[in-house]
């Protein structure tokens, strides 16, 4: 399993308007990509301006049909996001262990 963390850092007073967007714009994921175990938008308690999208995926084959063939390196993006975000996404990408 892979977690895949994307983080927005938005301008100030675009944050509601831009976790909104998410919101209405992942809503439909987990019927449209296979393989997505589970996701939520998280909302730093300390900076409400940092933002993250994270999403737990079955294997690489499931990210790649979300992400791209460049899902390591290539953040997923809706149209205009830049207009709230005050640097490009960072994105992760992690194992889970047990």
């Amino acid at each position: 399993m892979l977690t895949r963390v994307s983080e927005a850092l938005v301008k100030p007073g675009r944050e509601q308007e831009f976790v909104e967007r998410v919101l209405d714009l992942v809503r439909t994921f987990p019927e449209k990509y296979d393989g997505l175990l589970g996701h939520e938008v998280v909302v730093d308690v300390q900076d409400p301006r940092r933002v993250q999208y994270v999403s737990r995926w079955r294997d690489e084959q499931s990210l790649e049909g979300y992400a791209g063939e460049n899902w390591r390196t290539d953040p997923v993006t809706f149209p205009d996001e830049d207009e709230y975000l005050q640097q490009p996404l960072t994105l992760r990408h992690f194992h889970v262990v047990s």
